[in-house]
């Protein structure tokens, strides 16, 4: 009887010790590479939770998480999540379906994007900031995008390029206000690009004011114009607004709330 009963608490015990185990549905390991030294290490995937283990000081801390599924659509209901040691655990009932995150970490002013973590390798983008030129991306763009979201971006690239070409196409030249002692030039610099100068005349010579190289341009309706937006950079940094106007009177451009015309 004894023994009938040391048999039988034995396997209570085991019971209990497998169920534990059996309770991971899957692990998924990684040999990626760091980016900007923020590696994964392993995934493991629960009923109740997907657990995310990082290279030890990948990240000092989580402040965010969005969880993405394979067809790279977000979760309508964003999981509680806890960041402790180097593990970043996700309570939710559908972390079989998480195949991507967006994490953001504000410490180091970061945030980065995977993608795959449901296979043997995954992809991983980071955007740092960086004083000069604003968020940085840094990682495989080639591995983490699809095809049809190359395609598609490059399209739109293209689209942009010619929107942006015929924006300038309606600055470029020369203008000059009203009083004749303010002039604008629009031209390309055959090694930086599109550029713009401001000068203002001085003791009977033009005197530069204001310059500035242009990275890209918006263009949208206005009432009775159509406003230009030149950019330096188009993440942060300046940009100066230029109103078209097209009447009985010719083309005219405003600026500093002034009026300029165009010199043929």
């Amino acid at each position: 009887m004894k023994k009938c009963v040391l048999f039988l608490g034995i396997m209570i015990i085991l019971s209990g010790m497998l169920s534990a185990c059996g309770n991971k549905i899957t692990t998924y390991t990684y040999e990626n590479e760091a980016v900007l030294k923020i590696r994964i290490k392993k995934t493991e995937v629960y009923p109740d939770r997907l657990v995310v283990t990082f290279a030890k000081d990948s990240l000092s801390g989580v402040e965010d998480v969005n969880c993405f599924q394979s067809d790279f659509s977000v979760l309508e209901v964003e999981p509680e999540f806890s960041f402790a040691g180097d593990a970043l655990t996700i309570e939710t009932d559908d972390a079989a379906r998480i195949s991507g995150l967006r994490v953001w970490e504000s410490d180091r002013d970061l945030y980065f994007d995977v993608r795959y973590l449901d296979s043997d390798s995954y992809a991983m983008l980071v955007s740092a900031w960086a004083d000069d030129i604003g968020y940085m991306v840094n990682g495989d763009t080639d591995a983490y995008y699809t095809q049809e979201e190359k395609d598609a971006q490059r399209e739109l690239e293209e689209q942009q390029a010619e929107a942006e070409a015929f924006a300038f196409s309606q600055l470029i030249g020369e203008w000059v206000n009203e009083s004749g002692n303010t002039r604008i030039v629009f031209d390309v610099d055959e090694s930086s690009g599109r550029y713009f100068m401001v000068s203002v005349l001085v003791d009977g010579k033009w005197t530069e004011q204001e310059f500035m190289y242009i990275t890209s341009l918006t263009e949208r309706d206005a009432a009775d114009a159509k406003e230009i937006i030149a950019y330096d950079n188009p993440t942060w940094g300046r940009a100066v607004s230029f109103s078209i106007l097209d009447d009985a009177s010719g083309m005219e451009c405003e600026y500093a709330d002034e009026k300029f015309t165009r010199v043929e």
